[in-house]
């Protein structure tokens, strides 16, 4: 990642996680460890977390909140878990029914 300037987890769910607990199946948001280390440890002064998930990065969105040095970006099913939101820096709502072609076009148009 520090040489390419690009990591990717496929894994998912990982982003549920908050500072004061569990939620979504998971205890440990990875993805706010990994950048909250290179930001520490590595020199990296920015990050972006492109979380593009089916559910809302809600950990991820709330471990963030108000941190200019990390912007998140989720593009997930507005009516799916978690039910309460967190606010992204950038939340995409994508239609329950999504075909894949539809779901490109709005990650084509959110990511040129």
């Amino acid at each position: 990642a520090l040489r390419h300037g690009l990591a990717c987890n496929l894994a998912g769910g990982t982003h549920h996680a908050h500072a004061g607990a569990g939620s979504g199946f998971t205890i440990l948001n990875d993805l706010a460890v990994a950048a909250a280390y290179v930001r520490k440890h590595e020199g990296v002064s920015r990050v972006a977390v492109v979380d593009l998930d089916v559910h809302q990065g809600d950990g991820t969105a709330t471990l963030f909140e108000g941190d200019g040095s990390v912007f998140t970006l989720s593009m997930h099913c507005g009516a799916n878990f978690p039910f309460r939101k967190a606010r992204s820096d950038l939340d995409i709502d994508v239609p329950s029914g999504t075909a894949d072609a539809g779901y490109l076009r709005l990650l084509r148009e959110t990511l040129p």
